[in-house]
């Protein structure tokens, strides 16, 4: 059976995005003399968000040699899911389907009409479609994922930058509430 978590860019770039976006909530209720119970309770929102956006993430892609599927560790909560499996032998072809963006998305269809999307954010894209290509026997030559690993790259740095920002914004809060 072969393994293919979501890539390591896209789950960090994400989940610093998540963190640039929300750690400021805290510093500002600081600021504005919450009481202890308050910011405990948005520290365990965050904390739980945190949660959820780590159970999307964790979704894996399983292959052998009867078909693939979408899975997830046990300690997700069902919401978060998003399950699927397809056999090789029920695949009947490759479907492209343009995005709102503009980009390309695959669909794997079935002989009975259902369509899977074509997990395009695994780390070993390449080798995930070499398997699909192997137990279907479907050209899939020209096959690129829907968004390029520079735009998760340049995601993650500019939420490095935020996170930066968030830091000194903090230290400002800090030193500028205990002097007063």
């Amino acid at each position: 059976m072969l393994i293919f978590p979501i890539s390591p860019l896209i789950r960090y770039a994400l989940q610093a995005l998540y963190w640039g976006l929300s750690l400021p909530l805290p510093i500002l209720l600081s600021r504005q003399q919450a009481t202890p119970l308050e910011l405990g309770s948005v520290w365990a929102t965050l904390l739980l968000g945190w949660g959820v956006v780590l159970g999307s993430l964790s979704q894996q892609i399983q292959l052998d040699e009867k078909g693939m599927q979408a899975t997830y560790p046990g300690w997700v909560p069902p919401f978060v899911r998003q399950e699927w499996q397809i056999r090789w032998a029920d695949v009947e072809r490759i479907e492209p389907r343009s995005t709102s963006q503009g980009g390309m998305v695959y669909y794997l269809v079935t002989q009975a009409g259902e369509r899977v999307l074509l997990p395009m954010r695994v780390a070993g894209f390449q080798r995930l479609l070499a398997e699909v290509q192997r137990h279907t026997q479907l050209e899939i030559g020209g096959l690129r994922p829907y968004v390029q690993p520079w735009m998760y790259g340049l995601l993650g740095c500019l939420a490095l930058l935020l996170l930066l920002w968030d830091g000194m914004v903090a230290v400002w809060v800090w030193a500028n509430s205990t002097g007063a």
